[in-house]
């Protein structure tokens, strides 16, 4: 018997390695004689760096940028070859910030574009960019600093990168940005389609988990939205209602418009890179999951877009929790769903990594042993 192993990774808990690890365990102390293959997958949240570099002859590396609020982080990122693979969860990820510190007027990608940066004087000119994971709402207004951009009021003063700069920014200067830029290759990994402003924007739609009130929504869009029209006027293009340019806080609307990069679903790319394909024709069944299962996870998310790959083949979800609403991915080619929390506990202690490892491997066994009485 042959089982595919792709776990996504669970956010702030652990790596999809990890947790196609934990998983692997479980098999074997179920005292199942498979073949299990492990392959961790993402969609360009956390995790995508890890899965874009495990089994090729790539590195993990880390370097030092500016956190979310300004504070130093050391922020992984893999080398394959000349291509380099790069994530926001990394350089401003939610997961750096308690719940209640959460600040969209502060939080800022400055970090991104610090280590970008950093890879280009280096030599490297191909990018992947995961953007799933982003405490910021920003739209890239740090990142395009920190590579050079400047914003500039009429008088000629240049805005810092607290996003209510935005409001009175008119010019923008690229006298001192890379040259080597323009040779540059970006490729955003993201399965976000929203566009910059409006009501399906980036701050409407996903402000409020970074910490945008309700009441902030309206003043935050409509800085987003004069940024994004100083950049039409710049740029003689606009970028703002583009598919994705939403994507991270607006993160998607900089890399577009700026640095000329292309979007590409997060799981299909690593899909493509990985031949995934390959690996679910040889399985006769298929394991994956996430931190989070419910309706949502139907669209595009990793379970739902390995369930299209998988066909007729069995396919199990393991997921942290699940949502009331979860009984719709029944409908979209998962066979079944278990939760792994096992206890009641506190959202710290159920986070910890220990623990979900412990509860994936339990997960696991025990469902292996109940396969094998079925057989």
């Amino acid at each position: 018997m042959n089982i595919l192993i792709a776990m996504d990774s669970f956010k702030g808990s652990v790596s999809s390695l990890e947790a196609g690890t934990a998983v692997k365990q479980g098999i074997e102390d179920a005292g199942l004689v498979a073949e299990a293959t492990i392959l961790p997958v993402a969609d360009g949240g956390e995790g995508t760096v890890e899965a874009f570099i495990d089994q090729t002859q790539g590195q993990l590396k880390s370097a030092e940028v500016t956190g979310p609020f300004g504070e130093k982080v050391q922020a992984v990122y893999g080398i394959e070859g000349k291509k380099v693979i790069l994530e926001v969860a990394a350089t401003s990820g939610i997961t750096m910030v308690p719940k209640n510190k959460l600040d969209p007027w502060l939080a800022t990608s400055y970090g991104l574009g610090e280590l970008i940066k950093q890879l280009v004087e280096e030599g490297y000119r191909e990018f992947i960019i995961g953007l799933g994971g982003s405490a910021t709402n920003d739209a890239g207004f740090g990142m395009l600093q920190a590579l050079g951009y400047r914003f500039k009021t009429k008088n000629g003063k240049v805005a810092n990168r607290d996003i209510c700069e935005m409001k009175h920014i008119e010019i923008v200067d690229d006298t001192q940005v890379l040259p080597e830029l323009k040779s540059c290759r970006f490729v955003i990994a993201s399965d976000v389609i929203n566009p910059l402003c409006g009501n399906k924007g980036a701050t409407a739609v996903f402000g409020p988990q970074k910490g945008v009130k309700e009441t902030e929504v309206k003043e935050i869009d409509q800085l987003l939205a004069h940024f994004a029209q100083v950049t039409a006027d710049y740029l003689k293009e606009d970028f703002a209602g583009k598919e994705g340019a939403g994507a991270a806080g607006g993160l998607g609307f900089a890399i577009l418009a700026y640095l000329k990069g292309v979007i590409e679903p997060g799981f299909q790319l690593l899909a493509k890179e990985k031949n995934l394909a390959e690996e679910v024709a040889k399985a006769d069944l298929l394991i994956t999951g996430e931190g989070r299962l419910d309706a949502q996870s139907v669209m595009g998310k990793v379970p739902s877009a390995l369930a299209k790959m998988a066909q007729d083949k069995p396919l199990i979800v393991l997921a942290g929790s699940v949502s009331e609403d979860v009984g719709q991915c029944n409908k979209h080619g998962i066979d079944a769903f278990f939760p792994i929390i096992r206890q009641i506990a506190s959202e710290e202690e159920t986070l910890k990594k220990e623990t979900t490892i412990e509860s994936i491997r339990q997960t696991a066994e025990q469902l292996f042993r109940f396969y094998q009485k079925m057989k």
